[in-house]
């Protein structure tokens, strides 16, 4: 058994590596554990964990994966039903305490986007709401897929993804197997990210031409 810690935005990327290896390997199971909290990285805890914050703790294995790039999104009949889109105007779907102190979305909010109708403690419940054309929100560009970027000019900072593990646990066969097929999920998805990030502004600068 493969015990697993992270948080409700990397559900995809670690479901897909443990569909990944109980195909390769069905004597093995995963078992993820879905938290905000950073886990201990013991046996009977977590054996891996996807964590977004160095917590500079030097008997651990910190593998940097790269970084998590945000922005403003919406759907697009929410667009269509706009009158007028600006920061003032939209509605935002809110994070609650403490969410709402993530560095990106304090910025979101300085930047004026600060109007909204609905506030949720979930990362998945504010993708859905907006996915239901409830108003925009500050989200990860992975999770954003079929959403329509807006507001492109505000700075949003990135977050760094680290994958951690005790260094007993890679001298493990299926934990070390693991933690390979994770890290190649989750530098995949970020490659596939920037790919369109890339693609999209070239096609702004082709329009603006």
């Amino acid at each position: 058994t493969i015990l697993v810690s992270a948080g409700e935005g990397f559900c995809a990327p670690v479901l897909e590596a443990a569909r990944r290896m109980t195909a390769e390997h069905p004597q093995c199971s995963v078992e993820l554990q879905v938290s905000a909290e950073f886990h201990k990285i013991v046996r009977g805890v977590a054996d891996v964990a996807v964590r977004t914050v160095h917590l500079g703790e030097p008997s651990l294995i910190y593998r940097p994966i790269g970084r998590l790039a945000y922005g403003v999104f919406a759907a697009a009949d929410y667009l269509q039903r706009c009158a007028c889109v600006n920061p003032g105007t939209v509605a935002s779907v809110a994070l609650l305490p403490p969410m709402d102190m993530l560095e990106q979305m304090r910025a979101a909010k300085a930047a004026g986007l600060a109007r909204s109708q609905i506030s949720v403690n979930s990362f998945a419940a504010q993708l859905e709401s907006v996915k239901r054309g409830m108003g925009v929100a500050v989200l990860p560009r992975i999770l954003a897929q079929d959403l329509i970027e807006v507001f492109a000019h505000i700075q949003l900072p990135d977050m760094p993804i680290y994958l951690v593990t005790r260094p007993q646990a890679l001298k493990q066969p299926h934990l070390q197997c693991f933690f390979a097929i994770l890290e190649q999920v989750l530098r995949d998805a970020l490659r596939l990210e920037q790919d369109e990030k890339h693609a999209a502004s070239r096609a702004g600068h082709a329009v603006v031409g």
